[in-house]
């Protein structure tokens, strides 16, 4: 099972050369299963989503990966993976180092902590550029009234329900004084 889904998951990410295909086959490539023992374990997510829901995590780090802007986690379910993968610490920041290079902040939009309004509109145009239309995956979970703000394009402004996402800064790497 484990190796239909790597199959499939290569063959649903960057279909490009060079090295975005590098990085997706890198990216691909990374065992998150615990991550999804856990959320099926918790019953977070149908059993029935959980290999969709791994792919479209993975093109969500991809475009961070690849784009040096903020990006929104605009839908539910795959945050709802965002969230419990950060609890594996030592794990996620492996992941980060091997995929992204440096360490992925998961930033909740907050007064003190504001993921900016231009998020959403960059993550979905970035994810179309590279991947197509979202599947219908990412609004499962979704208020209609959320749903139909993101469907209306150009965004403007900020969904009905607070998002969160990545700021597009790099953070420092972290040293440890002895």
């Amino acid at each position: 099972m484990a190796e239909q889904l790597m199959r499939r998951m290569l063959e649903a990410g960057y279909a490009g050369a060079g090295s975005k295909g590098a990085l997706w086959s890198r990216i691909a490539l990374q065992d998150m299963s615990y991550v999804f023992d856990q959320l099926l374990y918790e019953g977070s997510i149908q059993p029935g989503d959980a290999d969709a829901l791994e792919v479209e995590f993975k093109r969500f780090f991809f475009l961070v990966s690849t784009r040096r802007q903020p990006l929104a986690m605009i839908g539910p379910l795959v945050d709802r993976v965002w969230h419990q993968f950060v609890l594996f610490t030592e794990k996620y920041s492996e992941f980060c180092r091997r995929t992204a290079g440096f360490f992925v902040h998961h930033r909740p939009d907050t007064a003190t902590t504001p993921v900016p309004v231009e998020a959403g509109e960059n993550f979905l145009r970035a994810y179309e550029d590279e991947f197509g239309s979202l599947p219908a995956l990412w609004w499962k979970g979704m208020s209609p009234e959320t749903e139909a703000f993101y469907k209306l394009r150009p965004l403007r402004g900020r969904p009905p329900v607070r998002w969160s996402g990545w700021t597009g800064e790099i953070a420092p790497a972290i040293s440890r004084s002895r």
